[in-house]
C-alpha cells in the first residue's frame, strides 16, 4: 500500500530550514522535531544553500480528493 504524499507549504519549508539553521540540532534530530522525513529536510537545506527552496514543489501536482480523504481518515 502507497502512502499518500503530503505537500508542504512554502512557508513552512522556509520555516523549517530557518529551524534546523538556528537549532543547532543535527539534520536527523530537527526532522524528528518537525516530524518530517530526513530527506524532506535534507532536500529543502540543499536547496535552499543553492537559492532554489522557492521551487521545490512548484510543480507538484494538487492532492485528489480521494489522496485528501486518505489523509484525515
Amino acid at each position: 500500500m502507497e502512502l499518500p504524499r503530503t505537500q508542504y507549504s512554502q512557508e513552512f519549508r522556509k520555516e523549517s530550514v530557518k529551524f534546523f539553521k538556528e537549532s543547532g540540532l543535527t539534520l536527523v534530530e530537527a526532522a524528528k522535531r518537525l516530524s518530517l522525513p530526513r530527506g524532506t529536510l535534507k532536500n529543502w537545506v540543499y536547496a535552499h544553500k543553492r537559492g532554489e527552496l522557492a521551487a521545490v514543489g512548484k510543480y507538484q501536482k494538487p492532492l485528489t480528493e480521494l489522496e485528501l480523504e486518505a489523509i484525515q481518515s
